[in-house]
């Protein structure tokens, strides 16, 4: 699409449709549950702008003579990769820090994320077609020779993220205890990673393309939080154990002191007579 110099490219106009209706999700979630969506959610818009302003800035420091020779030429032109990198790692740490001074519990930002990730990832899938390897299945679609037909990928991700945010709405009652985390990074990523291997994209590190490896440390990170969530919650089983059997404790205590002769299981009734006819024999 193209607007006077300005030319934006579709599929990043998707990607900005699909982000932005993830960020609505994510405020009607936190509505809807009684958080503070505005502190807890306006780092996000301040990091999307820091990562926006340092990408459409790097070409200035990849190619300096940009200012010389044509000062307004920078304004039509891309960020470069490097300064995406860059930039999301200033956002990254500028999250951090913003959301480490809320205090805000970390699992509940990521249930958060997982909700809007999924919003995200579903918009996109439903906007963007994808096309994978060669196939002879029935439900493969061709592009241009009707000979060739071709794995819709997108389609077999929707099949994935579909249940997914299904199960999350079933289960909102876990919202910020991290489950819908770690299950989302470990049985969709695991979909996702078998859904790659039907695309076309070329090999990055050892078999695996990029986004396999990307997939590939999503699922060990679900694995090791699901160990860390299952421990807190073990620690937490036995801390309220703990409580409870001291309350009953300090009960069966009190029980023991008390002054009603009559319904005492450790005083006997006539333990005071007892005690004197003992003395005068």
């Amino acid at each position: 699409m193209q607007f006077g110099p300005f030319v934006i490219r579709i599929d990043w106009l998707i990607i900005a449709v699909s982000g932005f209706a993830g960020f609505i999700a994510m405020q009607w979630l936190c509505k809807r549950y009684g958080n503070r969506a505005q502190s807890l959610l306006d780092p996000v818009a301040n990091a999307l702008l820091w990562i926006l302003i340092i990408w459409k800035f790097s070409p200035l420091v990849s190619t300096p003579s940009l200012l010389s020779n044509h000062p307004f030429l920078w304004l039509t032109m891309p960020g470069t990769m490097m300064g995406w990198w860059i930039g999301l790692i200033v956002g990254s740490i500028y999250l951090y820090r913003a959301w480490y001074r809320l205090q805000v519990s970390w699992w509940l930002i990521g249930d958060l994320f997982t909700f809007g990730g999924g919003v995200t990832y579903v918009t996109y899938s439903m906007l963007a077609w994808q096309y994978g390897s060669l196939t002879t299945l029935p439900w493969g679609i061709s592009i241009h020779n009707p000979e060739f037909h071709y794995h819709p990928i997108n389609v077999y991700r929707l099949i994935i993220l579909l249940p997914m945010l299904v199960w999350i709405w079933k289960n909102a009652g876990l919202i910020g205890s991290g489950k819908w985390l770690t299950t989302a990074l470990k049985f969709p990523v695991m979909g996702l990673m078998i859904v790659s291997l039907f695309d076309s994209k070329s090999k990055w590190l050892i078999p695996l393309s990029f986004e396999q490896m990307v997939y590939l440390i999503l699922m060990l990170l679900g694995i090791g939080l699901s160990l860390r969530n299952a421990r807190r919650d073990q620690t937490n089983l036995l801390n309220e154990t703990i409580i409870e059997e001291g309350q009953d404790e300090a009960s069966g205590i009190l029980q023991s002191h008390s002054r009603n002769l009559d319904i005492d299981p450790i005083r006997p009734k006539d333990s005071r007579k007892e005690k004197r006819s003992f003395l005068s024999d």
